[in-house]
């Protein structure tokens, strides 16, 4: 028996324990079952039978639901097993046959304590329907080669992935694609592509969780295109002893550690120093941002790393010299605020550029039911937990109660589970990170700290047995599941004391006018002035306003909350300055040395630079004036996010329109249209109408401001053509698919053509995929000229060559303007705009092969 599968099963758990347990299944539900009866051989029974009863469960309402008859399987009757009525709570039914076994079957799940439209509860999840729509396309070979992997997810990822290479020098870019599109890949594929050596990417990400499972999917994808490579840490974190850390930075100073994912609080802490002096040899390529959304949060959740982020980002930019690093910001719930707060702090707007592909999710089914009694919620959740596929998340919003459900867990009977939150240590973190992604656990209860972009495909339910405190982190929230495309279900339980804490939490933690004013002028007044205009200035975070007492960190945040709303209402911008700290000085170890190490770090990161850029700062008139406009729009966007939890709770209004709402943007270079989808709803349930989980394809434009290429060789050596317009190079009669290729090679190498367009029979003609290796940066884009017919053309303002054949029109081609573009076209082809006439023989734009060949090997 190789591989366990439902037959293997039956007929193992009808012979148990005298069937042997299969080495290994590539199903996930059945690894998990697995692995349980195979820790159970030496005791003859599964032990503790919670988690075995609840995976079985779900394999007999998948195996049900698939085939279209009753699934059943044959099981134990002893006192090591479940008796009829422990099955029963799983939903299980359990029928004796003969002395020694039973036959059992799971039902549906319809509990009395919702309406009869919601019931029965998660049977799309358990029959893990596909939902999401094919969206693939082909990969460009530059990264295929490097990454492995034939297909980008989505339009949206792949002009994401290319308008971060594309991006000049020095700018920002804002990403924006649905949780499960793929975003990982636009930070790894420069590591994929160049190796570790050379300027290195810094990935900030919010969570360690989210850097450990990174990493590790990181280092395994550089292991497979690097099969010799001893990879790096590419993860900091608490865990790292004092020895690995060391490492971490000298690798980044010496330009192989090739990509690092850390905290923000890393990044303007203990890293700082080895990255200023890697972006003043040359040695950073990308600061890239992952979960942005986070830079716009205000409440309990503010961490003012994150923004400080933006400070230090310039300054760093400062030191680079002649090729600054880019910049991206990448996260999958872009609301017009948090794009609103990018630009104010990391712009100027101009210099932002924004992709963003989103589509709503169509593999969450939502139910939400309110309980009031504490007792009776409890109860529910753990009914829920018993029916639910897996694997399962449970959120809450305090860490106490993460700790306390996992309690409550483990005394039902389930082993297969672990808490997951801010205080977890980072061992344990790790464990669990690796349990999860290994299938040895079935259900994590978790704080919004877990969860965050961690790619785990196959996560069935989402429960919630508390209220998050916006509608926003819901959705990231439910995101979790259903990321392999398949139906995914998510039930919210809620009391009125949780909807009391999550408004508790949403309350914007704004600073008033007046303490605003005071903290800067206390701040302003002891500032070190960095230029002879004193609009550069250099503030301690510490001062302490006359009105307050005493310094502590809580009045360091809020100055640091000052500041950033300062940023906001565009009255300043943060920035930074170099360490004066020199390298080597770090690898000192006396004790003497270690002391003064410490108080120049804690000094110099109670320090902040800033430059003003509103004259009246010091006018308390202008300074409410312009803080007061920023803190009515933020107590106005709290108040439109709590009205969208309220209408979510309510259940009156479909989910997919209260997201539509959240996400969609109109404003100009901002613009955001979001395509709906909803995998069902209380909404649709009362209307009796039937989920629609299909969406349209949503806008998939990647960006226009590109390095521009140099046309002058081109133009030197064919000084008779325009380039105004395209040119026509005409092919002869007998040319050969090799000599077409060896031409784009050419056009490649010698002329800097960076995007190639294509019908698609040319996919599967040799070189076609190695064209890239011709281009000094190894970076092509490779393009479908049938896919360009049925939406429209890149907008990249790359120099091109696009082929085509008798089947394709050049209308579209020659009105597509392009610093440079080059038509290689048959004898046949046809001049849309001259019926009756050949493209070759119209027009003074035209190049033979034979001319061409001349002036490209000269």
């Amino acid at each position: 028996m190789n591989c366990l599968n439902f037959s293997s099963l039956h007929d193992l758990l009808a012979q148990w324990p005298e069937c042997g347990v299969p080495l290994k299944s590539a199903d996930g539900v059945f690894e998990r079952i697995r692995q349980i009866l195979h820790g159970a051989r030496a005791a003859g029974t599964p032990g503790n039978f919670s988690d075995f009863m609840a995976l079985l469960r779900h394999v007999l309402r998948r195996q049900s639901l698939q085939s279209g008859s009753t699934a059943r399987l044959r099981v134990p009757f002893e006192k090591h097993w479940p008796d009829r009525d422990q099955w029963s709570q799983f939903g299980i039914r359990a029928h004796q046959v003969g002395n020694s076994q039973y036959l059992i079957e799971a039902v549906p799940w319809s509990p009395n304590w919702v309406a009869d439209v919601d019931a029965p509860l998660f049977e799309d999840a358990f029959a893990e329907r596909k939902v999401r729509l094919d969206r693939q396309r082909p990969i460009d070979p530059f990264l295929g080669e490097a990454s492995g992997f034939e297909c980008y997810m989505s339009p949206g990822q792949r002009e994401a992935v290319r308008s971060a290479f594309l991006l000049p020098p020095g700018k920002t870019l804002i990403i924006g694609l649905p949780t499960g599109s793929g975003k990982s890949l636009v930070a790894q594929a420069p590591v994929l592509t160049r190796g570790l050596e050379g300027p290195m990417t810094i990935c900030v990400v919010p969570t360690t969780a989210l850097a450990l499972d990174q990493s590790r999917q990181t280092a395994g994808m550089l292991k497979v295109r690097y099969p010799r490579l001893d990879a790096p840490i590419l993860a900091w974190h608490a865990g790292l002893t004092s020895e690995e850390r060391a490492a971490v930075k000298t690798a980044i100073r010496q330009g192989t550690q090739g990509i690092l994912y850390c905290s923000p609080e890393a990044v303007t802490g203990a890293l700082l120093p080895a990255l200023y002096d890697a972006a003043e040899s040359g040695l950073l390529a990308y600061l890239v941002i992952d979960e942005a959304h986070l830079i716009s949060q205000w409440g309990d959740g503010f961490r003012p790393a994150f923004q400080m982020l933006a400070g230090i980002r310039r300054g760093l930019l400062a030191k680079c010299g002649k090729r600054p690093f880019k910049t991206l910001l990448m996260s999958a719930t872009l609301t017009p605020e948090t794009v609103g707060t990018i630009d104010a702090i990391f712009g100027p707007a101009e210099s932002v550029q924004m992709v963003a592909s989103i589509y709503l999710r169509p593999e969450p089914q939502y139910w939400i039911h309110r309980e009031s009694d504490p007792a009776a919620k409890t109860a529910k959740v753990l009914e829920s937990i018993r029916h639910a596929p897996r694997p399962t998340i449970l959120y809450v919003t305090k860490r106490e109660d993460a700790d306390a459900w996992l309690d409550r867990l483990r005394r039902a009977g389930f082993v297969r589970c672990a808490s997951f939150h801010g205080n977890t240590d980072d061992i344990s973190r790790r464990r669990i990170i690796d349990q999860w992604a290994s299938n040895e656990l079935d259900i994590i209860v978790a704080t919004s700290a877990f969860g965050v972009g961690i790619d785990k495909p196959d996560v069935r339910a989402i429960i919630h047995a508390a209220v998050p405190e916006t509608l926003d982190r819901y959705y990231q929230e439910i995101g979790r599941g259903g990321r392999d495309g398949r139906t995914s279900a998510s039930l919210l339980l809620y009391s009125d004391v949780d909807r009391e804490i999550a408004d508790r939490l949403a309350a914007p933690s704004i600073i008033s006018d007046e303490l605003a004013f005071d903290r800067w002028s206390a701040m302003s007044a002891s500032a070190t002035r960095l230029d002879v205009m004193g609009m550069l200035l250099q503030v301690d975070l510490s001062v302490v306003p006359k009105r307050l007492n005493r310094q502590t960190d809580y009045n360091e945040t809020w100055n640091m909350r000052t500041l950033i709303m300062m940023a906001r209402a565009n009255m300043l911008e943060l920035e930074s300055r170099p360490p004066e700290m020199i390298a080597r000085n770090e690898d000192e170890t006396d004790a003497s040395y270690e002391l003064r190490n410490e108080e120049h770090w804690a000094k110099y990161f109670l320090q902040a630079v800033v430059s003003l850029s509103e004259m009246g700062h010091r006018n308390q008139t202008v300074f409410d004036s312009r803080i007061g406009t920023e803190r009515a729009r933020s107590v106005a966007s709290a108040l439109s996010g709590r009205l969208l939890l309220d209408a979510l709770l309510g259940g009156k209004i479909e989910v997919s329109d209260l997201l539509h709402d959240l996400y969609t943007s109109h404003a100009p270079r901002r613009t955001v249209l979001v395509s709906r989808a909803c995998g069902g709803c209380p909404a649709d349930r009362r209307k009796r109408r039937f989920a629609d989980p299909f969406y349209t394809d949503p806008n998939s434009f990647g960006i226009e401001d590109v390095e521009p290429p140099d046309t002058s060789l081109f133009q030197l050596r064919f000084p008779h053509l325009s380039i105004k317009s395209p040119v026509v190079i005409a092919l002869p009669d007998s040319v050969r698919s090799a000599q077409i290729v060896d031409i784009l090679a050419d056009l490649v190498s010698t002329f800097e053509i960076r995007e190639i367009a294509i019908p698609d029979a040319m996919r599967g003609i040799d070189g076609i995929r190695l064209l890239h290796r011709h281009a000094v940066d190894r970076v092509v884009l490779l393009q479908s000229l049938e896919e360009e017919a049925d939406s429209r053309p890149t907008v990249y303002q790359l120099a091109r060559a696009s082929v085509i054949n008798d089947q394709i029109s050049a209308e579209p081609l020659m009105l597509l303007e392009r610093p440079l573009h080059l038509i290689l076209a048959p004898p046949s082809a046809q001049n849309p705009f001259n019926p009756g006439r050949r493209l070759i023989d119209t027009g003074n734009n035209i190049l033979t092969f034979d001319q061409f060949m001349a002036g490209a090997r000269l």
